[in-house]
Order: structure tokens, then C-alpha cells, then sequence
């Protein structure tokens, strides 16, 4: 079974409810004061059944004043109706509405020539021949023009033939795209709460699904679907349908919310944009203020041009719109801009980056993107999007927020950039890609880094890896950090040692007059006993020079010669070791140990007595209890 939407364009009165009652005997304007006054003021619905094609009307309303509505309906359409009066031909919103169609990728339809019981064959015949020239060059140009009489009847088998046979030429659209469907009706019904309509743009739904409304974060449990009026487990892409949500509150659903999985999309309020102005048109200047339509999301923003001041009527210029409200938008999605004041459409065009950075608009780097972003080749756009990402580096489900393609699809895509040297894909949870000129500059920056620490500490190790981690891999993935280190040690530059990075085949070794230093402090130490002597005290007893004494003196204590039981207190580690083997000796495993015991033994003050225990209980080698410490 084929699904198809089929959206109606028009003139305010020309007939397009009426054509889809003929049709499909439903009345499409389902509000009371669009009955009253006979014009459809909000999105009207209406399904027909051609046997192997269901066919869901979206009756859009025709007057200027509410063209947004129609906005909201015409961005799921497949392919389009445009309406035209028999008795009045060509009109303002006729125009506007064929315009829009065109901005935002419409690119199949018919034209209905309607009310022709109104008019003699004369009058017919130049209805239709202003209207092939003025769809003349569009997608619209080699359409069938079909006159039909609503009240009459006349032609209207004709057309559902002629939708039929346009259907079955359609494209389908992609089934396994993940769930997207544009709020365009919110409503409550007793006993069952707060229900959703929209079309249902990609993917599919399911009953009891969790689903996320974006913007806004909402998550719900799916209590119901309903499909053309009947109930349903599940609905697909390119039917209009209704969800019906638990737990969630009306009051917190609105037009221009898309129900989508969960926890992986989030909304953006800038959007990098390919923007094409209609030759009717009045100059667009930088950072004018617009209305802007995507999906049935409507908002001002500004449009602020990149490389140009100024865009004139008919040409096409990249942009950065910076929006008022967050939208949801992925790329490739088409827009509508209108003018601020009046209210009427002045272009359109396609979403390219839907979450960049904010850029100036002499930015050459970011309008080279955007050209390469304004490519048919996914494959060649990825690595694009990384290079312009301010992370440097992101995981698949980062990257699929901006395209909303099946994960599997996705990692085959990444998977065969990598092959081919393009980009870098990580294994993780999400797999993270990063472009292999990015994991080259930093393994060179660590390099520079490892080197330039050795030539200021020429006695010590290496750098510590926790310091090259946030010196410049700080908000980048773990993955990345470690991919990096690897590669090096792998290309013998750099080598482990615990938790030190040095570079390779480098042996840290005293020169003889530091170990004359070295050796000269190991000796004041040992003689010292169980009260060492301070670095203060070391620097004026001993016959070196005070800077390379404190230099040698650090070295020690980083290479666990000396160890720093407190704070200006260290230990010869064989002095340590001593005492532990005495302690062993008059205090067997179990036994108590008080401070004055402790003091008696070694033939010290509480001043030594004291970080000693201290540190004896760090070491596990007693535990306190109470005033005393019992040894383990």
C-alpha cells in the first residue's frame, strides 16, 4: 500500500474545500467559524482510498492572513493541488502559494482549473492558458491541467485518476529514517488526554514507544495512533496521523514541537542556510529581521548574509539565521522567510548546518563550508561538518542530531570514510570520529609539549599524562586522548612510564656533579636519624648551591628515593623501611601501639612522632583506634 500527502494551494475562495469534499466526501473545515464564513482559517484534513494508494489531503488555507497555517501544512506534502478559479483565474495568494511550493522543494503536482460551471469554453480556455504560462519553468510546467466542477462533478474522476497515476510515480519516502512528526494540531479529549496531529515526515511510530517532543524535552509514553479516523498499532512515513500521548499536559504541547525518539535530537537557535530571494522581491539586507517557517514552526530571526551586505531579488546567497525561539531542524530541510512587515513571502531555501557556531560575515573558512555543505554527496559532507565542529571531535549520535539518519546507515558511511584515510572513527559506546589532520596537529602539539618539558626538567621522567590531557585535550573524548598517546608510542616518539609520558629512548641520568649533589643530601638525610632535616635546613648546611640543591631534592622525592611523609617532612625510603621492620619486631601483627610507645622506640618528639603514625596508617601498615593504633 502506498501512502501519499496531497496539499491544496491557492486563492482565498477558489474552491479548494470543495474540491476535496467532491472528492472525498469529507468536509475539511472541521472549525465552526470556517463553516460559518466559508474559508478554511486552519489546516483542514480529508483522506481518499484509490485502492493500492491512500491519498491524505491537507487543505491549506488560502488567505493572506493566514498563509503561516499554510506553511504548516504544505512542508509534508509529497506533491501538490494548485487551485485555480475558473471565474477569476491567477490571483495575489495563487502566486504566493506556488512560490512557496517552489521555495520549499515541491517538486510534482497538478493544477485544478475549478468552478468551470461558472464560466463558458472561451473563458475555460484562457483560464488555462494564463496558467501554463505561469508555471512556465517550474516544476509545474509539464503537470496535467485538469478543469473539474466541484458542484457539478464534472472532471473530478478525471483527477483521481490523475492522482493515482502521479502517486504511483512518487517516490516513496525512506522507512527507515528516524521518527520525525511537526506538531501541526494539539487538542485534548476527555478520558484520554492530550492528542497530536501532524504528518508524519520520516520514520514511524508504534504504540507504547517512548518519544521525546523537541523543543522542550518532553519525554511520553505513545498510548494511542490513529490513522486517516481509524485506530492503529503503528504508524509510517507519508500519513497523516494522530498520537495520542500519556502524562503529558496540554498546556505544554504547541504548534511547531516535533514528536521524535528520544534523547537524540536537541533544538538549535542558529542555522547555517542556503537563502534564495524571490525576483518579486525587495532587497534583503544584512541583519534585517524576518519571519521565519520551517516544518509548522514559525519565529522571527535575523538573517545575517555571509560574504555580502546585500542580497538582491532573484539571487541566492549563504546565510546564518539567528532565530528568536529554538526549532528542531536537520540538514537538508527546506524554509520559508516572509517579510517582517508586511507579512509576505519574500524567499526560502535549504538548512545546510542546523547547530553552527555563530559566524562573522566576512568568515571565508565558514562560507567554503557551507559550499561544500551545499553538496548531493553525503559522504563528502561529513568530514565537513567535523572540521567546522568547535569539539573537534564528536560521536555518531552527535553527528546523526544534525542528520537524523538510521545509526546503520550512518556507521557504514563513517565506516568507509575511515577506510579511505578521510576520517578517524574511534571505537566507543558511540563511535567517535575525528578527522585525521586534527589527531596530527595534536599528536605534534604533544610532542612539543613532551620535549619542551624534558629540556626545562631534564632530571624528571616525563610530562604526567593528567597534565597533557587537559593542557590539550580538555572537552575532547577520552578516545581521543588515548588514540593519540597510542599512535605515538606505537611510531616509538614517545614511551609509558607509569603514569608519565616521556620521549622514546630517553634515560634521565644525573650528570656527576648532580650526583655529587644527590648523594651529599642522601647523607644529611641518613645521618639525620628519625628527625631529617628541612630543604631550608639542606640548602645552608650543605656545599652546593642552594637552587641545585632543591632541583636534586625534588628529583628524589619524584623518583621515590626520598619520601614526603608531610609537609616539609621526608624520609630517606630505607629509613622508612627501618622503622617498619623494627615496629614488626616489637609489636607483632594485632598488637596495640600508643604515641608514647611510638616516641620511646625511635627517640623523637611528637613533632616527627605524629606524621609518622600518620603515614603508617596511609601506608596500611597500622589502622587508629582511638588514641592508639593497632598494628596490621
Amino acid at each position: 500500500m502506498r501512502h501519499v500527502i496531497v496539499g491544496t494551494a491557492g486563492h482565498i475562495d477558489h474552491g479548494k474545500s470543495a474540491l476535496i469534499r467532491a472528492m472525498t466526501g469529507v468536509d475539511p473545515d472541521r472549525l465552526k467559524e470556517e463553516q460559518a464564513r466559508g474559508i478554511t482559517i486552519d489546516l483542514g484534513f480529508a483522506h481518499l482510498d484509490l485502492g493500492d494508494v491512500q491519498v491524505g489531503f491537507v487543505d491549506v488555507p488560502g488567505h493572506e492572513k493566514f498563509v503561516k497555517n499554510m506553511l504548516a501544512g504544505v512542508g509534508g506534502i509529497d506533491f501538490v493541488l494548485l487551485v485555480v478559479a475558473a471565474d477569476e483565474s491567477i490571483m495575489p495568494q495563487t502566486r504566493e502559494h506556488f512560490d512557496i511550493c517552489r521555495l520549499l522543494g515541491v517538486a510534482s503536482g497538478i493544477v485544478v482549473v475549478t468552478k468551470t460551471d461558472m464560466v463558458d469554453g472561451e473563458m475555460l480556455e484562457l483560464v488555462v492558458d494564463e496558467v501554463r504560462d505561469t508555471v512556465k519553468g517550474s516544476f509545474l510546467e509539464n503537470a496535467d491541467v485538469i478543469p473539474v466542477s466541484s458542484k457539478t462533478g464534472d472532471g473530478i474522476d478525471r483527477l483521481k485518476a490523475a492522482i493515482h497515476d502521479l502517486s504511483a510515480k512518487m517516490r516513496q519516502r525512506p522507512a527507515n529514517r528516524l521518527l520525525r512528526l511537526p506538531i501541526d494540531r494539539a487538542f485534548s479529549i476527555r478520558g484520554f488526554g492530550t492528542v497530536l496531529t501532524g504528518t508524519l515526515t520520516s520514520g514511524e511510530v508504534q504504540k507504547d514507544q517512548e518519544v521525546e517532543l523537541v523543543p522542550g524535552g518532553l519525554t511520553a509514553k505513545v498510548r494511542g495512533i490513529q490513522v486517516h479516523g481509524e485506530m492503529t498499532g503503528r504508524a509510517t512515513s507519508g500519513q497523516r496521523t494522530a498520537v495520542n500521548l500519556q502524562g503529558v499536559d496540554l498546556a505544554a504541547v504547541e504548534r511547531g514541537m516535533v514528536l521524535t525518539v528520544p534523547r537524540t535530537f536537541r533544538a538549535t537557535q542558529i542555522l547555517d542556510v542556503r537563502l534564495s530571494l524571490l525576483p518579486d522581491a525587495k532587497p534583503l539586507r544584512h541583519l534585517v529581521k524576518v519571519r521565519f517557517h520551517q516544518g509548522t514552526k514559525e519565529t522571527l530571526a535575523r538573517v545575517a548574509l555571509i560574504g555580502r551586505d546585500i542580497l538582491a531579488p532573484g539571487e541566492t546567497a549563504y546565510a546564518q539565521l539567528r532565530l528568536d525561539e529554538p526549532v528542531f531542524c536537520l540538514h537538508g530541510d527546506a524554509f520559508i522567510i516572509r517579510r517582517f512587515s508586511p507579512t509576505v513571502t519574500i524567499g526560502g531555501g535549504v538548512i545546510l548546518h542546523p547547530n553552527p557556531s555563530k559566524h562573522k560575515s566576512t568568515d571565508r573558512e565558514a562560507l567554503d563550508a557551507l559550499r561544500e555543505l551545499d553538496q548531493d554527496d553525503l559522504a563528502r559532507k561529513i568530514p565537513v561538518l567535523l572540521a567546522v565542529d568547535v569539539k573537534r571531535a564528536i560521536d555518531l549520535k552527535e553527528l546523526n542530531s544534525l542528520l537524523g539518519l538510521p545509526v546503520a546507515e550512518l556507521t557504514r558511511i563513517c565506516t568507509e570514510l575511515a577506510k579511505a584515510g578521510k576520517l578517524v572513527l574511534l571505537p566507543a559506546a558511540a563511535p567517535v570520529l575525528i578527522l585525521p589532520e586534527v589527531v596530527a596537529a595534536l599528536e605534534k602539539s604533544t610532542l612539543a609539549l613532551v620535549t619542551a618539558f624534558h629540556k626545562k626538567n631534564p632530571l624528571l621522567k616525563g610530562v604526567s599524562k593528567e597534565e597533557l590531557r587537559k593542557r590539550f585535550y580538555d572537552g575532547l573524548p577520552l578516545e581521543v586522548f588515548r588514540h593519540c598517546l597510542d599512535g605515538l608510542a606505537e611510531k616509538r616518539r614517545i614511551m609509558f612510564l607509569d603514569e608519565a609520558v616521556s620521549l622514546y629512548g630517553r634515560d634521565a641520568s644525573l650528570s656527576p656533579e648532580e650526583e655529587k649533589t644527590r648523594k651529599l643530601i642522601e647523607e644529611a638525610v641518613r645521618e639525620s636519624g628519625y628527625q631529617p632535616p628541612t630543604l631550608a635546613e639542606l640548602q645552608g648546611a650543605l656545599a652546593a648551591k642552594p637552587e641545585e640543591v632543591k632541583r636534586i631534592f625534588f628529583w628524589m622525592i619524584k623518583e621515590r628515593q626520598l619520601v614526603k611523609v608531610a609537609e616539609d617532612l621526608v624520609y630517606l625510603r630505607t629509613t622508612l623501611d627501618d622503622i617498619k621492620a623494627q615496629l614488626k619486631v616489637r609489636f607483632p601483627s594485632g598488637s596495640k601501639l600508643g604515641v608514647p610507645d611510638f616516641k620511646e622506640l625511635f627517640g623523637i618528639t611528637r613533632k616527627h612522632a605524629i606524621p609518622l603514625l600518620e603515614f603508617m596508617d596511609r601506608e596500611k601498615f597500622t589502622r587508629r583506634l582511638g588514641a592508639d593504633r593497632v598494628v596490621l
